[in-house]
Formats: C-alpha cells, structure tokens, sequence
C-alpha cells in the first residue's frame, strides 16, 4: 500500500504514474471524481489523457437561461464539449478524447459518437436502464466494438496506468458500468495496471495521507482545491457550485449538495491481473445482436422444454403422478435459471412466453382431431402451473446480485441512493 505525495504523484503502489489514462463516462465525471488527480498529475509533468465515452446528451440541464438544451439532445452534446473543453483547460490537460472519434477509434472504422444511455432508477432505487435505449447509444453498441476504440488508445499512448470507475460504476449508472467493463478488459488485454476510483473524502484527515477505507492511493488535493472547482464552474448545465460552513460543495439537479471531494481515492488491480471470469454473461456487454439472439435462444428452448411437459406430464408410477410434478419442476428450474444466470427479467420472460405459447397451441385439437393437453384436472394443473411459476420467476421483484454494489460510494448522487423519491429518471430529471 502506498500514497504518492499530493503534489508530485510519480509512483502509486509501484506503478509509475508518468503516462495515465483516464476513462470516464459523460463530461463532469472526469472532474467531479478525479479533478484534484488530474491537475495534480499534470504539475507533475505526466502526460494525461482523459477519454470520455459520450458526450452526456441526456443530462439535466440546471439553469433557466439555458433551457433551451432541454430539448435539444444535440444541442446539449454540443454544449457539453465546450464545457469539458474549459474544464480540461483549468486542470491542464492537455489531451481530451471522446471515444469513437478520430485519435480513439479502431483503425479503418469511420469515427462514430456513442450517444449517453441515461437511466431510470428501479422500484428497489436502484439505476437500471432505459427500456428504450437508443441504438446509438454507448449501452446498446458491440461491446467488442467500444473496447477496440479504447485499446487503439492505449496503443497510441503507451499509458502505464489507466484509471476508471469501480464495479459498479460509482452508483450505477449503465454508462459508468460498462465504461469499468471495457476500461478492465482493455488493462486485462495490454497488461496495463488499473486502478478503480474508490471514491473520495471532502476533507483530508488531520494532516496525513495515510489508506482511506478501502483505497490503497491516496491524492490529496487540498492545495488544488481551486483548481478543482474553478473546473466544476464550467459545468453550468450540471452543477451549481455553491459555499457551504464546510467549503464548497456541489448542488445536483435533483436537488443534493454534495462537498466537493479534496481527497481523491483508488484501488490497484494488483498485477497479474486474473482472466475476465464471470459467473454469467453480462447482458449489457452483449450488445444489441448478442442480445436479440440471447432473447430468441430463451424464446426457443422455452417452447422446446414446454413441448417435452406437454408429452410427460401425464406420465404416472402407480398412482404417484410422477410426470406433472418433474415436468413443473423443470420449467421452474429453466426459468429460474435463466432469471439467474443472466440476472435479466427479460430472458426468463422469453423463456416463459415460449412456454406458454406451445401449451396454447397443444391444447387445441389438432388436424387428426387429437389433443395433447386435454382439459381434465391434470391438464389444467399443468397449465395453469406453468403460468404461475412464470409469474413468480419473472415478478420476483429481486433475486441476489451476482455483484456487490458498494454503499457511499463517492460518485455524484450517491447521498440519495438510499431513496429513490426525488430521484432523476432516464434523462436525470427528478421524479414527480
């Protein structure tokens, strides 16, 4: 464990700090969580690159004079550029791309934006995305596709450290998740250190820069302060700097205000970094093709499993109806399955449609004028069990995550996780 002096972070857990690259979603993420990081880097003398994967076309927009960008997703894009562009300016960051454009896209692709996903927030208070993301945005693009875009950089870099966010993306967001996904695959591939931002504190504790929680570096930013938030000015349309007894602090457009973090915490992947392992596939790293055949697989194997009850459920050993009890089991161990293995009501719901669909279809009479699933009790129970075990797989409000998400973790919102009234819907606007 180590902690790089806050004005000359040469080195961090033995990793030397000379080039860095730095991944974040929209514009003001860089500097609401990193800001004191960068500019401390920078009077280094390290070379700094910050990439940013949209240009955050779905923010709030705070002020009334420019409420026009409320309505102007492209507009708003624009806007934002200039905004980190200044940012990037006060910090003294020299070198600010967004992903998909020329000097961070895969050599002989045309450049292309990704488009902010934006959220919604689930009946847990949880972000979840959108149900109708864009095509164009950076959740719904090949997921093979962003982490080429973000390898062409660091082989034109050469960083010796990226840094991006934790697990789960500071709070949540689909953006942040998947940018942490892409920015870790990417260290995985070139054997890069990463490190993944912990969050940070308001105020550094009583003169020392000794570990803070979890984090195993340490920037103290005290005397960048300014810096910091002369660089959160310039991000009009998101924040409002604002003074406070404690020092300045950040108001949200849903309303929270939030100290600006002086100190500036991170976690080393410590090398060798183990292979991407995963207890299931990740629905959001499938992309949009990945997923529709994902969808219609669950669909398939859903009728094909509803066709095999449908042939056994009548089946019984003396007088232990043997055939409904294995053929219900089966369909609730399939769904169930699904439900957990790819932590998506959505499969488990095609699953369960293909289910249902052929126990429609084999209770009607056929040509032969036969039919399969006949209306007496048995029949019924294999149906009508058939469509509450669907319910109760696909209703479950919420089976155990295959993650943990980190309490407080320090990322903008993150004081109001713990309700979700008030909170910004897809577009960040507070909920009614």
């Amino acid at each position: 464990m180590s902690s790089p002096d806050a004005l000359a972070p040469s080195r961090a857990d033995g990793v030397p700090l000379d080039r860095v690259l730095l991944v974040h979603a929209h514009p003001d993420d860089e500097t609401i969580t990193t800001g004191a990081t960068l500019a401390a880097l920078v009077d280094a003398g390290a070379r700094v690159t910050v990439v940013t994967c949209t240009r955050g076309e779905l923010g709030e927009v705070m002020p009334d004079d420019l409420a026009a960008l409320r309505t102007d997703p492209a507009a708003l894009a624009v806007h934002r550029e200039g905004e980190i562009a200044r940012a990037m300016q006060v910090l003294g960051v020299r070198d600010h791309r967004f992903l998909g454009a020329p000097g961070a896209r895969t050599a002989g692709l045309a450049p292309r934006p990704y488009r902010d996903s934006g959220m919604q927030w689930s009946a847990e208070g949880v972000p979840v995305p959108v149900a109708d993301l864009d095509p164009a945005s950076f959740c719904a693009a090949e997921f093979s596709e962003i982490v080429s875009d973000l390898a062409a950089v660091v082989a034109d870099l050469e960083p010796t450290a990226i840094v991006s966010y934790d697990t789960d993306g500071g709070y949540g967001h689909p953006d942040h998740v998947r940018v942490n996904r892409a920015a870790l695959q990417v260290a995985r591939l070139t054997g890069v250190p990463f490190f993944a931002i912990t969050g940070g504190t308001a105020h550094p504790e009583a003169g020392a820069l000794g570990p803070v929680a979890s984090a195993d570096v340490v920037i103290d930013g005290s005397r960048l302060i300014d810096r910091k938030v002369d660089a959160l000015r310039e991000y009009r349309t998101q924040v409002a700097v604002v003074t406070t007894a404690g020092g300045p602090a950040l108001e949200f457009p849903h309303g929270a205000v939030e100290p600006v973090s002086v100190v500036e915490t991170f976690r080393h992947q410590a090398e060798p970094l183990p292979p991407v392992t995963s207890s299931a596939p990740d629905m959001a790293e499938l992309g949009r093709s990945g997923r529709a055949v994902t969808l219609i697989l669950a669909l398939v194997v859903g009728a094909l499993f509803g066709a095999i009850g449908s042939v056994s459920y009548q089946i019984d050993a003396g007088s232990f109806p043997i055939g409904i009890v294995l053929s219900l089991v089966v369909v609730a161990v399939l769904l169930l399955g699904f439900r957990v293995l790819f932590d998506s009501r959505r499969v488990a719901a095609f699953a369960a449609v293909g289910v249902l669909v052929v126990l429609v279809l084999l209770s009607f009479q056929s040509a032969g004028g036969s039919v399969l699933i006949t209306g007496d009790a048995l029949g019924l129970v294999w149906i009508f069990g058939a469509v509450v075990i669907a319910l109760f797989v696909v209703g479950w409000p919420k089976l155990p995550s295959r993650g943990t998400r980190r309490p407080g973790a320090g990322d903008k919102m993150k004081a109001s996780l713990q309700d979700s009234q008030g909170l910004p819907d897809a577009k960040e606007q507070p909920r009614p």
